[in-house]
C-alpha cells in the first residue's frame, strides 16, 4: 500500500508540469488551512506553501495544533493536490482536491500511547476570491487511513498496532486563507 502512495503522488506531478509548452508559467503563494478530521478531534492548523499552474495547485505544509490539551501533542504534514476544471479566474471557483497527510500524535496521559496516522483523502471544494490575489476556501473530503499504534501499557487494549495492518474510512474538513504571489 505505501509503494501505491508514492507511486500515486510521483504521478500527480505529471498534472502540474507541461513539457510540449514552455508558455504557461506557475506561480507560488501561501496558504493558511484549518482542518478538521472525523478521526482526530482538534483541529489542526497547516501553514503551507503553495504552486499554481494553469488548472493545478499544489500545496505542501506543517501542522500543529494550537488549542491542544499538554497532555497530548499534535504534528502533521499533509500534501494537497487541487485541480480547478473553469480555472481560477472567477469569483467563485469549484475545485476537486486529493489529499495525503501524516499525523503524529503523541498522548501522554496515564496510560501514554503514541499514534502515527497516514490519510489519503478526495473531494471537492469552493474558493472565493476575496481581493485580487487573496482567497478563501472550504473544502469537504471522504478517505481511507492507516495507524500505528505504540504503547508500553500491558493490557489488551493498548496494544501496539502496525501501520497498514487495518484500513478505515473518515471525514474531513478544510478551511483556507491564501495568497498568491
Amino acid at each position: 500500500m505505501k509503494y501505491f502512495i508514492l507511486f500515486t503522488l510521483i504521478n500527480l506531478m505529471s498534472f502540474v508540469t507541461n513539457a510540449q509548452s514552455s508558455d504557461s508559467k506557475g506561480s507560488f503563494g501561501v496558504a493558511l488551512n484549518s482542518s478538521v478530521n472525523g478521526e482526530l478531534y482538534p483541529i489542526r492548523i497547516v501553514p503551507s506553501l503553495t504552486y499554481i499552474k494553469e488548472k493545478n495547485q499544489l500545496e505542501l505544509g506543517l501542522g500543529f495544533n494550537p488549542f491542544s490539551r499538554t497532555s497530548q501533542k499534535l504534528l502533521s504534514t499533509e500534501f494537497n493536490y487541487k485541480y480547478f476544471p473553469n480555472g481560477t479566474e472567477n469569483k467563485f471557483n469549484m475545485y476537486l482536491i486529493a489529499r495525503f497527510s501524516y499525523i503524529k500524535s503523541a498522548r501522554d496521559t496515564y496510560y501514554p500511547t503514541d499514534y502515527n496516522y497516514l490519510f489519503l483523502n478526495g473531494g471537492y471544494g469552493i474558493e472565493i476570491k476575496a481581493f485580487k490575489k487573496v482567497y478563501l476556501g472550504t473544502n469537504i473530503s471522504t478517505g481511507i487511513y492507516s495507524y500505528s499504534k505504540k504503547s508500553d501499557i500491558p493490557y489488551a487494549a493498548f496494544a501496539s498496532q502496525k501501520l497498514f495492518d487495518t484500513f478505515r474510512f473518515n471525514l474531513a474538513f478544510q478551511f483556507n486563507l491564501g495568497y498568491r504571489f
